[in-house]
């Protein structure tokens, strides 16, 4: 039997037989009243766009112009793999919730289920969730890809696109989502309906949108897009982290080993300064006004690298070295026939360490990520922090990312209800929490929402 699929506002019918789209108007009007929603959530729009392509950025290039930046730096690349690492953690995995214990965490049991098994490898579901929380970490926006079947029964696979490829179409006023994601690798000149550009149409993640991809006939591969909300941001939204960037700090950083490399090219390699009294050379050599020059160089010479030849190296290391001093015959005081300066190394010094210590600080904390959990931090203080302050900062750091992880789980939510998996089929991520060293296990495996305050 063919099935007929209703929207949930009763306006639009969809003929699985002929895969065809019926507009009902307000036929049902009446008989859904009761169930309908009065209106639909309130979207703003910015006002005084125009164009085909929404500007992510005065030169439509800022995350182009955000990863030249932070590719510079030795902390915020690095940082980042490191939050995706930890959150993605054991993967994903699904089951159901079968009951809460006292202390209110999840009872998790996981399955096994053909279809769902079989969409997990399609979809390689392991890379889509590492590369939407790499996404978010970046630019806290991602742009999941569903991809239906020729019949539009099912969703077939998921994948994400790089956000840094990824820009919208302008959005009109009365829309609540812009109707296009422009993908290409050619921002900013790509432009949309050139051979290196493609746009997919977007849902709108907040309204209903399996009754809306059922009722939407715009193709067979669908945006889904995820993003954390930044304030007074309506459509691009703005990663907290990148106020390093405005704030000069990052300047800093990136200055400090630009201006030793240079001073390590171009400085002298002087140690010693050395000063050796006319009278010394007429006091040795009786003759020495009569001597002719080529010899008296070839004398200084070989002084001289005796004199280096006591001085360096580790062969010299301990040697005491003869202080002579001598009287001038002109004039008969006592004068050093050899005098030792040695000169000030700046860069021995630790030059510019605290500025880079600092400016180290500030980048750590606009990553909202403490310094222990990478090891030791640029600096004098070049402590790496004891093994308890890392668990305990460990723990609390899956702790507070749980919203990253059920972003990037949403779009699975949407795969279940459209393609009919069982309603009470959940997703998770397993999150590797740290124990005790007196625990039963150095690593414990929690699902979903289990509190790692409880094991401290």
């Amino acid at each position: 039997m063919k099935k007929i699929l209703f929207s949930t506002a009763g306006n639009v019918a969809y003929l699985t037989g002929l895969h065809g789209m019926v507009n009902l108007g307000g036929a049902l009007a009446a008989a859904s009243a009761a169930t309908q929603d009065g209106a639909e959530p309130t979207s703003p729009v910015e006002q005084g766009i125009s164009g085909e392509v929404a500007l992510w950025g005065d030169g439509n290039d800022f995350p182009q112009q955000v990863i030249a930046q932070a590719e510079k730096s030795t902390i915020i690349p690095s940082v980042l793999d490191w939050k995706t690492r930890a959150v993605y953690g054991g993967g994903v995995v699904y089951g159901r919730v079968t009951g809460y214990d006292k202390d209110g965490n999840e009872q998790f049991e996981r399955e096994r289920l053909p279809e769902v098994e079989a969409f997990f490898r399609r979809s390689n579901i392991k890379r889509y969730a590492f590369e939407s929380l790499q996404n978010l970490f970046w630019f806290i926006q991602s742009y999941p890809e569903i991809i239906l079947s020729l019949n539009r029964q099912k969703i077939t696979s998921l994948t994400t696109q790089d956000t840094a490829f990824c820009r919208y179409s302008v959005v009109k006023a009365g829309m609540a989502t812009p109707a296009w994601t422009h993908i290409s690798a050619n921002w900013p000149n790509a432009k949309p309906g050139d051979a290196f550009t493609t746009s997919v149409p977007v849902l709108d993640p907040y309204y209903e949108p399996v009754e809306a991809l059922r009722a939407d006939t715009r193709g067979f591969k669908y945006i889904y897009p995820l993003a954390l909300p930044s304030p007074g941001k309506a459509l691009y939204q703005l990663a907290s982290w990148n106020s390093i960037r405005r704030s000069g700090w990052l300047e800093v950083a990136q200055a400090i080993p630009e201006f030793k490399a240079a001073l390590f090219k171009n400085q002298m390699s002087i140690k010693y300064l050395i000063e050796t009294h006319e009278g010394y050379w007429k006091w040795k050599y009786p003759d020495w006004d009569t001597k002719p020059t080529e010899v008296r160089k070839q004398i200084i010479s070989d002084e001289l690298a005796d004199f280096e030849a006591t001085m360096s190296g580790t062969a010299g290391t301990g040697k005491s070295i003869l202080s002579l001093t001598i009287t001038d015959p002109r004039t008969g005081e006592q004068i050093s026939a050899f005098k030792v300066t040695a000169i000030d190394d700046k860069i021995k010094s630790g030059l510019h360490i605290e500025d880079s210590q600092e400016a180290s600080s500030h980048i750590y904390t606009a990553l909202a990520v403490d310094p222990t959990l990478m090891g030791i931090s640029p600096g004098k203080g070049m402590g790496a922090g004891s093994g308890s302050d890392k668990r305990v900062a460990f723990n609390n750091f899956i702790s507070t990312h749980r919203f990253y992880q059920d972003l990037v789980l949403e779009p699975l939510y949407l795969v279940r209800d459209y393609n009919g998996w069982p309603a009470d089929l959940e997703f998770r991520f397993l999150n590797p929490l740290v124990q005790t060293l007196d625990a039963s296990a150095p690593v414990k495996t929690t699902v979903g929402n289990a509190d790692p305050a409880k094991d401290e």
